[in-house]
């Protein structure tokens, strides 16, 4: 309790007895602490200390929101990495057969995005290039920056990444 150790003290006698000169008092102080038995009782406080006290608070909630939204953004973000890169994992071990279907699935939803007019070219565009290469090199973009883009291809993304059974049952 230091900031009210810090603060003006009157008695609470005082206070009842002399309450023009607390007043007087807060002209000098935003706040004056009321005591009784050498403990702080009450606070007495101009108008001006509880609109800035209710500014700083606003100011500190809107940051703490803006801090939790991007947290959540991170943790949405990490995810979707997480699952692109048991995509790559799995698409490096099936067999060659497996991964052709895997990639036309993929490059059939890029299509599909393109002739409705689902997304922006810049994605389409951009997965068309990706699904071009050969797998290995493939699996090493889904999981990479993609020259600033990562994140946002792996938001847009023509892999079905239904969550297993057991990531649902974890989350």
């Amino acid at each position: 309790m230091s900031i009210l150790n810090d603060l003006p003290q009157i008695p609470a006698t005082q206070a009842k007895q002399a309450f023009g000169e607390m007043l007087d008092r807060l002209r000098t102080s935003n706040a004056v602490a009321i005591t009784s038995h050498g403990r702080v009782k009450a606070l007495v406080s101009t108008p001006e200390m509880w609109s800035e006290r209710e500014s700083q608070f606003a100011r500190d909630t809107d940051l703490l929101e803006r801090k939790l939204a991007r947290a959540q953004q991170s943790r949405v973000e990490l995810d979707r990495l997480q699952r692109h890169a048991h995509l790559a994992v799995d698409l490096l071990s099936s067999s060659a057969d497996q991964q052709a279907l895997i990639v036309s699935e993929a490059k059939a939803r890029v299509a599909r995005w393109r002739g409705h007019a689902l997304c922006s070219d810049d994605y389409i565009d951009r997965w068309n290039q990706l699904l071009s290469l050969p797998v290995h090199e493939l699996a090493k973009e889904m999981i990479g920056d993609c020259g600033g883009w990562g994140n946002a291809l792996r938001q847009n993304t023509p892999f079905s990444m239904k969550k297993k059974t057991t990531d649902v049952a974890q989350a």
